[in-house]
């Protein structure tokens, strides 16, 4: 029994693909794209409930292609996780991530509301992990580090870049940074890649000026996959879900334009992943 890798292509970080093309690709190309670049699966985002793709549509397209498929849930007080997991089944989903846009002050309010999602998601039969996100219950560094003292069987999603830009934090090694983000990485049960600088969310990876960023973002993507080889089963696999996102996410240029092909980016980070997962492995 060996611990596997598997990296899934969010269809949302698809959109407006092509880079530069006149005609972005449809819903059908962008699964083909995924399955075509080696991609275990794919994720599909409900943030916004008349973008989500009829399961009837897109169940049957990913089944063909040969594809698995998580599906990220805003819960919000209108929108429980219920509608989530029942989507999440009907698209034959092997995972939910949460993101929680409900906001207890304080710590052992949202524990209980975190318990119980966790008890909703496990009666479906469906695993859960909270994702880290801005404007979330997960928003701010410290909050969420409480968070997961509070309930240490919560399993983290985990896109840092949330928290570089969210939280402004410093640029250099910081000690209460490192401290907070060592405790989320050891509840971190699946990755997302993006890299962030305290100013913007996302930056195209092959510039030289964002260099440090990407070995900061390399850095703890290596830690993570270290702690979770240490903690998972023999047999279990780990989700590294590359999540590039369209505008505004994006730098663009004054032509609106984005200054860096996010399908290629997209690649290179899966590449990055597998690499460092394997070293992981052999430290």
């Amino acid at each position: 029994m060996t611990q596997t890798l598997s990296v899934f292509q969010s269809l949302w970080a698809m959109e407006d693909l092509p880079w530069r093309a006149p005609t972005p690709w449809s819903l059908e190309e962008r699964i083909q794209r995924a399955a075509a670049a080696g991609f275990a699966g794919v994720a599909i985002d409900t943030y916004s409930g008349d973008d989500i793709p009829p399961a009837a549509q897109i169940a049957p397209a990913l089944r063909a292609a040969g594809l698995r498929v998580s599906v990220t849930v805003f819960v919000t007080e209108s929108r429980p996780l219920a509608d989530g997991l029942a989507y999440a089944q009907e698209v034959g989903a092997e995972l939910v991530v949460v993101c929680g846009q409900v906001f207890p002050d304080e710590v052992g309010d949202a524990a209980r509301l975190v318990r119980s999602w966790l008890k909703e998601s496990a009666e479906a039969g469906m695993p859960m992990h909270l994702e880290t996100h801005r404007y979330t219950l997960t928003n701010d560094l410290g909050f969420t580090a409480r968070l997961v003292r509070e309930v240490p069987e919560l399993e983290l999603a985990l896109d840092l870049s949330h928290y570089v830009v969210g939280n402004e934090l410093p640029d250099s090694d910081d000690a209460r940074v490192e401290g907070l983000i060592e405790t989320l990485l050891w509840h971190g049960a699946s990755l997302q890649g993006r890299v962030a600088t305290r100013e913007q969310v996302q930056v195209p990876l092959e510039f030289a000026q964002h260099r440090p960023a990407v070995q900061r973002f390399r850095r703890w993507w290596s830690a993570a996959f270290r702690s979770w080889r240490e903690r998972a089963a023999n047999d279990a696999d780990c989700v590294f879900l590359c999540e590039l996102g369209p505008a505004p996410y994006p730098i663009t240029g004054p032509d609106g334009q984005e200054l860096s092909d996010r399908w290629r980016e997209a690649l290179l980070l899966k590449s990055w992943a597998e690499e460092l997962f394997v070293a992981a492995e052999a430290s």
